[in-house]
């Protein structure tokens, strides 16, 4: 984009028609989505297209480059293509690491010939990306890696709170991740696929080190496709982050700094809350859907 822009303003321009193309393609293949799962295609409006988080964060960073190829991943998986579901889950992972919680749960869902298969494209892919500056150019590819394993905590997330250092943070918030995400997959292994995508994602949003306020942009797919996400419940969670996006601005750029540092701290603490609330939500209404199953499967048992 700046080499084609040619200065800043060609480079902001470019950059925001490049992402807008992605949310477009993204919303779309939401659409498609909800169509497969027979979810209200109206959803789509009010969890994606006009949510807050797209509206304000669409073109702040470049998340929705990887939200694009995770969708992507997740329509070709349920399309039982599963060779292009890892390209494009290879394609999101390496535009940001976040969708590769997707793949162990893929490979759970596909059987163990076709995850054979979907292990091996998604590294032929990684390689094909990173192989010659993983081989020529080894400490500038490290060089991210290495960043975000010694910054410090971001102001407005929930771990800046605690006061630990950050190599103590990075313990903790990883094996507190690792204990939930696996425990997660082994205890509700039987659930559908955008559920335990869902709470993955929920999981690592919570946990993580770094807190942004456009990772919320990582769950929106989600919301769309799961029915049983009120408004009130989403938008809850939109005005906590927003809250926390605009005060900790302030904090940074204005002259009465606690004020603002402080509400920070608090939409802070509520946004972690909802996250928290929402991932409890989901995973209790797909026991009670298991629970009506087992026993309208018994009554039938019974009456035959």
């Amino acid at each position: 984009m700046w080499h084609f822009g040619k200065n800043l303003l060609g480079y902001a321009l470019l950059s925001w028609i490049f992402l807008a193309i992605c949310a477009i393609i993204t919303s779309l293949t939401v659409y498609k989505l909800a169509e497969i799962l027979k979810i209200d295609r109206k959803r789509l409006f009010w969890f994606f297209i006009f949510a807050p988080s797209l509206i304000i964060f669409g073109v702040y960073n470049w998340d929705i480059i990887a939200i694009m190829f995770m969708v992507l991943a997740i329509y070709f998986f349920y399309q039982d293509k599963h060779v292009y579901s890892a390209v494009f889950l290879s394609l999101g992972f390496n535009a940001k690491l976040f969708p590769a919680v997707l793949l162990p749960i893929m490979l759970l869902k596909a059987g163990i010939r076709k995850s054979v298969k979907m292990v091996i494209v998604f590294l032929a892919a990684f390689l094909l990306l990173n192989g010659y500056f993983i081989a020529n150019k080894f400490d500038v590819w490290k060089a991210t890696y290495l960043f975000h394993s010694l910054r410090e905590p971001n102001i407005d997330s929930i771990w800046a709170l605690t006061g630990l250092s950050a190599s103590t943070i990075n313990i903790l918030s990883l094996a507190l991740f690792l204990v939930f995400y696996f425990t997660l997959i082994y205890n509700h292994k039987k659930y559908d696929f955008i559920t335990l995508s869902f709470a993955s994602l929920l999981l690592l949003i919570i946990f993580n080190k770094i807190f942004s306020p456009q990772y919320i942009l990582w769950l929106l797919p989600f919301f769309v496709l799961s029915s049983n996400i009120s408004k009130k419940l989403f938008y809850s969670l939109e005005a906590a982050n927003l809250i926390v996006f605009f005060s900790t601005l302030s904090f940074v750029l204005g002259s009465k700094g606690q004020v603002f540092l402080d509400i920070s701290r608090a939409a802070v603490i509520a946004r972690s809350l909802i996250l928290a609330y929402i991932t409890y939500s989901i995973l209790a209404t797909n026991k009670k859907k298991d629970l009506n199953i087992t026993i309208n499967n018994k009554l039938i048992t019974i009456n035959k």
